[in-house]
C-alpha cells in the first residue's frame, strides 16, 4: 500500500507509537487480519480507496481514534462477553464479527 501520510503523522493521527503503525502495516499487507485492530483495518482499507481525500482519512481518524485506546475497547468487549458468555450466541456474534471484517 502507497501511503498519503507519513507514519509520523499516522501516528499522531491514531494515538499509536510508530513502532506499532510499522507493524500494523506489515500485517495489513500480509494480509494477517487477525493480528489488527478493526479500526487500522478500517483505516487501511479506507486509504486504498481509490479517489479518498486526505480530509476523509483525518475525519475516520478523528472519529474512530479520537484519544481512546483500541486495546482498552477489545479489552471492554471482552470482558463484556466474559462476563455474559451463557446470555450471548457466540457462534452467531463470531459470524456478525467475520461478516464486518470482509467489508
Amino acid at each position: 500500500m502507497e501511503l498519503t501520510f507519513s507514519i509520523t503523522e499516522l501516528s499522531n493521527l491514531t494515538g499509536k507509537t510508530r513502532p506499532s503503525i510499522y507493524k500494523y502495516l506489515k500485517a495489513y499487507n500480509d494480509c494477517q487480519y487477525d493480528d489488527l485492530p478493526y479500526s487500522f483495518i478500517q483505516l487501511f482499507n479506507l486509504m486504498e480507496k481509490e479517489n479518498v481525500t486526505r480530509k476523509e482519512i483525518i475525519e475516520y481518524c478523528e472519529k474512530n481514534f479520537g484519544g481512546v485506546d483500541e486495546d482498552i475497547k477489545v479489552n471492554e468487549i471482552v470482558n463484556l462477553i466474559k462476563s455474559n458468555k451463557s446470555k450471548i450466541d457466540l457462534d452467531n456474534l463470531k459470524k456478525i464479527i467475520e461478516e464486518e471484517i470482509k467489508k
